[in-house]
């Protein structure tokens, strides 16, 4: 595949990804100064069972039209007519259900919003054909421009319910507009529609590989959605609020760098699943690259997570400063873990994959059962969560020492180096933050000082990750100079 297409694809992954998500922060930050802390601990609830729901729309069949090594209009539309029809019992479900769910929470007043929000499943059914074809044509200038136009009016919508004292509708509009607003974008770009019949022989295909798939994006989402319906059921919507909010800063960065990189190694590596050998290349530089960028950004918003919530959502959101902190840590494998599961999705090893992530889950049910049962607490829930997530990291490598020669203590000797100048940096943030000047001069500094720490310790130990992003770049820019000439 084109070197020079990987990297595009990579730089406007990592725009689309960044852009929408600062706008999408501002837009946070702005409900969060209007809208009680409660509000944010109800759309927390409901995101929980459309995120559920979400994981039967798409029933791994979109990972498996990536997945597939060659894909055509009956493919497409089989997946179309299975998503549609998932989401449309769905929406049936959770429409009926909804007086039940918010019984549950007693929590009346989440029954019309929970409603009205499932529509956006049917959305998310025709996105899923959309983002498939996108995908495996690394098309993310389209991503790019669509997501931007997306967030940005979906956002003017939410912050203006807000100021019309619409409460919880003010986040549901925001999250439902974006949903509507984006598959349009998406369609206008793609226009694709389904023109064939349904066709067996390609579902009977694709869900060979789609429903392992399935099975463990089920999991996940139960696994990542448990801790919040524990907090809400057991704690204050305030509570969930705040923990909520402390998960959103700490993958603020994290998950959209991996997303970033994962959704370009993806479809690259699918289409190099023949050569084990360079499949075990590219995907060493791409956690290499991922951790050289998430390792700072994780142990540096720990650092800085008091002022920077104290400065952007007030006083009112402390309590979720500790939440801040102690996610960074959890999220800080990420680099590891994903790139090993994408790894394994490329390869074709959905039962590999499967039968793992049973095993992911039933121990890190066993950390959330002490955290809840031994220590009840939201944070002891948050700190048991780190704890599972480094083991995940852990148990998901296990497969590759046999596949592709490398794991767990491998990976991380390979990235000692950016780990230990992440830590460095770290601690010189917090011995700033000591320091007895105004807020914003103070985080202005601790930000410079972070960024100049953790390069020059990079530079020192000759960390290669780093070395190979400037080759990159320079690389780059000599092309265009080039094409210039």
């Amino acid at each position: 595949m084109n070197k020079s297409k990987i990297i595009s694809s990579l730089i406007y992954k990592f725009a689309e990804r960044f852009s929408v998500k600062a706008i999408g922060l501002v837009i946070s930050i702005i409900l969060a100064r209007i809208l009680a802390p409660e509000y944010f601990g109800q759309i927390a609830i409901i995101n929980i069972f459309v995120n559920l729901s979400q994981t039967f729309v798409e029933g791994g069949l979109s990972t498996a039209l990536i997945q597939s090594k060659k894909t055509d209009d009956s493919d497409y539309s089989t997946v179309f007519y299975i998503c549609m029809a998932v989401a449309s019992m769905i929406v049936a479900i959770l429409y009926i259900t909804a007086p039940v769910i918010a019984g549950f929470y007693k929590n009346t007043g989440i029954i019309g919003p929970l409603r009205f929000y499932s529509l956006t499943l049917f959305f998310s059914a025709f996105n899923s054909i959309q983002y498939a074809k996108i995908q495996r044509e690394l098309k993310f200038k389209q991503i790019f421009i669509c997501s931007i136009i997306s967030t940005v009016i979906s956002g003017t919508i939410g912050v203006i319910l807000a100021l019309c004292d619409a409460g919880i509708w003010a986040l549901i509009g925001y999250h439902f507009s974006y949903s509507f607003i984006n598959c349009i974008a998406i369609f206008t770009v793609v226009r694709w529609i389904p023109k064939s019949r349904f066709s067996i022989t390609s579902a009977r295909r694709l869900y060979s590989f789609g429903l392992r798939m399935f099975a463990s994006g089920l999991l996940t989402t139960i696994y990542n959605d448990i801790r919040p319906l524990i907090i809400g059921k057991r704690f204050s919507d305030a509570d969930l609020a705040y923990y909520d909010r402390g998960q959103q800063f700490s993958s603020l960065i994290a998950l959209n760098i991996d997303s970033a990189v994962t959704s370009v190694m993806f479809p690259v590596l699918s289409k190099l699943q023949d050569d084990k050998q360079r499949v075990g290349e590219v995907a060493k530089r791409a956690m290499g690259v991922n951790a050289l960028l998430i390792f700072p950004a994780m142990l540096g918003m720990a650092a800085v997570a008091e002022p920077v919530v104290k400065l952007l959502l007030t006083d009112k959101w402390l309590p979720s400063v500790v939440f801040v902190q102690i996610l960074c840590v959890a999220e800080a494998q990420i680099p590891l873990t994903t790139t090993n599961l994408v790894v394994l999705k490329s390869l074709g090893r959905s039962d590999i994959y499967m039968r793992q992530e049973i095993l992911r889950r039933v121990l890190m049910l066993l950390v959330l059962f002490v955290s809840v049962f031994v220590f009840d607490s939201p944070v002891a829930i948050a700190v048991g969560f780190a704890v599972s997530a480094w083991i995940d990291a852990c148990v998901t490598s296990w497969p590759l020492k046999k596949l592709l020669g490398f794991w767990f203590p491998n990976e991380l000797w390979a990235l000692r180096k950016c780990a230990f100048s992440a830590f460095v940096m770290a601690l010189a943030v917090m011995v700033i933050g000591c320091i007895p000047i105004p807020l914003i001069p103070k985080l202005c500094i601790q930000l410079f000082a972070g960024a100049v720490v953790y390069f020059a310790c990079c530079y020192l130990l000759n960390e290669e990750n780093m070395r190979f992003m400037l080759q990159t770049i320079k690389s780059i820019k000599n092309k265009k100079a080039e094409d210039s000439l």
